[in-house]
């Protein structure tokens, strides 16, 4: 998309945010008092509209969170490769941000070279470069336990094979090799130590 294209786009939506954050706030009490018609400001009134305003924003929250929740899920879908999804409690994610730290890489990335390096298969390199690519774009639902790992088809497969799972419990396929992937990452964290950070030179 062209730059002229890019700024039409934005001017719109930046509209909508002026109005929604800086006009609507301003005409509340406005409008509230003119319809009133009075002279005088009283504690009943300032109580009024302190509520009308956290009304008011307690509805652009509710919406704001809703349309973050659709685009992420629409980024999901347009993402190319299979999105899998990782129980990772606490201990776990401050090993591999620890992991993903010392490498500079974000965490779905560094999740996905762990498991690309532990799971023996044959693939395709153009299918793992886009697996790495779309865990460079993915974003995170913020609040989920879950941890979300774009991964090529073939890793997919053998998740599944080492979960055990059969065509009878398909069902049941997405919860084990959810467990799977992470007890191969808890693994792979194991036998791996993060490299040392790089000492500075003392200045002269």
């Amino acid at each position: 998309m062209s730059e002229p294209n890019k700024s039409s786009v934005s001017k719109p939506r930046w509209s909508i945010y002026r109005i929604l954050l800086v006009i609507v706030p301003t005409l509340i009490p406005v409008i509230y008092f003119y319809l009133n018609g009075k002279d005088k400001v009283t504690l009943t009134d300032l109580s009024i509209v302190g509520a009308m305003f956290v009304g008011y924003w307690f509805i652009v929250f509710v919406i704001a969170a809703r349309v973050l929740r659709h685009r992420q899920s629409l980024q999901a879908v347009a993402l190319a490769s299979p999105l899998i999804e990782l129980p990772l409690d606490s201990e776990l994610r401050a090993r591999l941000l620890d992991f993903a730290s010392a490498r500079e890489q974000k965490l779905a990335v560094a999740a996905f070279e762990l498991l690309d390096q532990e799971i023996p298969r044959f693939e395709q390199d153009e299918e793992r470069d886009r697996a790495r690519r779309d865990n460079e774009h993915l974003r995170q639902q913020a609040g989920q336990g879950a941890f979300l790992v774009a991964v090529t088809t073939e890793i997919l497969k053998r998740l599944l094979i080492l979960s055990g799972a059969r065509d009878e419990d398909r069902k049941a396929w997405r919860a084990q090799f959810s467990e799977t992937g992470a007890r191969i990452l808890t693994s792979a964290l194991d036998h791996r130590q993060p490299p040392p950070p790089a000492k500075s030179e003392p200045s002269l």
